[in-house]
């Protein structure tokens, strides 16, 4: 159905596609060159005349724009005299900067171009993601000339277009309605997006399914000893005291970093494991504006920032369902949303997380709101945009717990089967089980529900 709900048709009916914005503080000015190519969710193809109008724009020298030529359109071998398993043991160990300095031989410009392009998809820079897992953000006239197939396997073959308006809350608001009913009007995925929930409904007695929100869990015990155990006390705190609840089973759904405080009495082997996948920090910016007139003018929808504070900076994906409906008019408001990843080149990469996560809870919503205000003028301001008359509202999400952790090829061993930390991590211990997108060690929605039902199964299992 989301065939129709979202407009693919919108940004062409409006003129409007992606552009890369160099900031001054890389590149020496500020510019935002249109006819980026290969940044869309949905575009990943591109001819020589979009590229020479891209480059005709962008702030590269002679060399450094002969260079992207030569990336988008040649599809040379840059590692000649070698298998393609031999490639693909070399492309592991080096990142995707060191490919294009050392093998690729581009100018220093074309790196620091490419330093934030894995920003939204890996929590890390160039420098840090593998040139195997990270290829898809090169042409694809790299992974053909490096024997990765025609390029196309490098992305989905289904468009980007499965996608609620508020993201992932929608799939998390039918569970809930399903799960207590009367919680939500309505039946259907179109109602409810604008569904008003009751709370009052979530944690009732006589309810068969009881959610019982702001409730932090602190710690949970078995009564007696593991094996013979016949219950699990759960501690929470509520408006500042401290509860407990007893359970035949208990799953703990939360990030794994935290469970070896909660459950201290695991192994120290179950510990370690789950404390080893570090949470990758991320902040989304979502800002109203008053209309998106310049954007129209501009010609852009969506800019990846090369050198910016926030990496991406894109308009709202065009999903109208239900009640609910995405704006039609440059003259009507619209969202945009920004994204920034906090990055430390140079430490290892779970010390670039760790550092991402202090730098999140240290900074203010002013810096915040400075950052989105400057940038955002600087970028749209040629087509008349002004922040302090067209930003209407600012929602800033920080995310020190952002993306599960997925295993980088640079700086983590090679685990045998079986011995990688999320999988000793997630085991059953007594009647507590583990489910969630850190025990598939993959940040996606459908691993996270892979993982829930694992975890069920384990208590299903044990019940019988």
């Amino acid at each position: 159905r989301f065939e129709k709900y979202y407009d693919q048709g919108f940004r062409k009916r409006h003129g409007m596609a992606d552009a890369c914005f160099f900031d001054k503080s890389v590149f020496g000015k500020d510019t935002l060159a249109r006819n980026q190519v290969g940044v869309d969710f949905n575009d990943h193809h591109f001819d020589a005349k979009k590229l020479e109008a891209f480059l005709i724009e962008a702030p590269f020298s002679e060399q450094g724009k002969s260079d992207m030529r030569r990336l988008f359109l040649e599809e040379r071998d840059y590692l000649p005299g070698m298998s393609i398993d031999e490639k693909r043991k070399l492309l592991r160990g080096i990142s995707i900067k060191t490919f294009l300095e050392k093998y690729a031989k581009v100018a220093p410009e074309i790196l620091q171009y490419y330093q934030q392009r894995t920003h939204g998809s890996f929590g890390s820079g160039a420098d840090s993601v593998d040139a195997e897992g990270g290829i898809f953000v090169l042409p694809s006239a790299v992974a053909v000339g490096l024997g990765f197939g025609d390029g196309s396997s490098m992305f989905d073959s289904e468009p980007y277009i499965n996608h609620f308006p508020d993201g992932n809350a929608s799939i998390a608001r039918l569970l809930v309605r399903s799960l207590v009913p009367g919680s939500a009007p309505g039946s259907t995925m179109e109602d409810i997006v604008t569904a008003q929930m009751d709370y009052s409904r979530l944690d009732r007695r006589q309810s068969r399914v009881r959610i019982r929100l702001n409730s932090t869990v602190v710690a949970a015990k078995h009564v007696g000893d593991v094996e013979n155990s016949s219950a699990v006390e759960v501690t929470y705190v509520q408006k500042g005291e401290a509860r407990s609840v007893r359970a035949d089973k208990v799953i703990l759904a939360c990030w794994n970093m935290v469970i070896p405080y909660i459950c201290p009495e695991m192994s120290k082997a179950q510990r370690d494991g789950l404390a080893y996948c570090v949470k990758v920090p991320l902040v989304y910016g979502t800002v109203v504006i008053r209309n998106w007139q310049a954007l129209k003018k501009l010609g852009v929808s969506t800019a990846y920032c090369a050198g910016s504070y926030f990496s991406e900076v894109y308009m709202d994906f065009p999903v109208s369902i239900g009640s609910y409906r995405f704006t039609q008019s440059p003259d009507e408001p619209c969202v945009l949303h920004l994204v920034r990843v906090p990055t430390f080149p140079g430490l290892p990469l779970k010390d670039q997380y760790r550092a991402g996560r202090a730098e999140i809870l240290a900074t203010s919503f002013e810096t915040f709101e400075q950052q989105v205000r400057d940038q955002l003028g600087r970028m749209f301001g040629p087509g008349g945009f002004d922040p302090l008359r067209d930003i209407l509202a600012i929602t800033i999400n920080r995310w020190p717990h952002g993306y599960a952790y997925s295993y980088s090829s640079l700086f983590d061993p090679e685990f045998a089967p079986g011995q990688e930390p999320h999988i000793i991590g997630r085991k059953r211990f007594g009647r507590i089980s583990i489910a969630n997108a850190d025990s598939g060690a993959m940040a996606e929605t459908s691993v996270a529900i892979e993982q829930a039902m694992r975890a069920v199964q384990e208590v299903s299992d044990q019940a019988s």
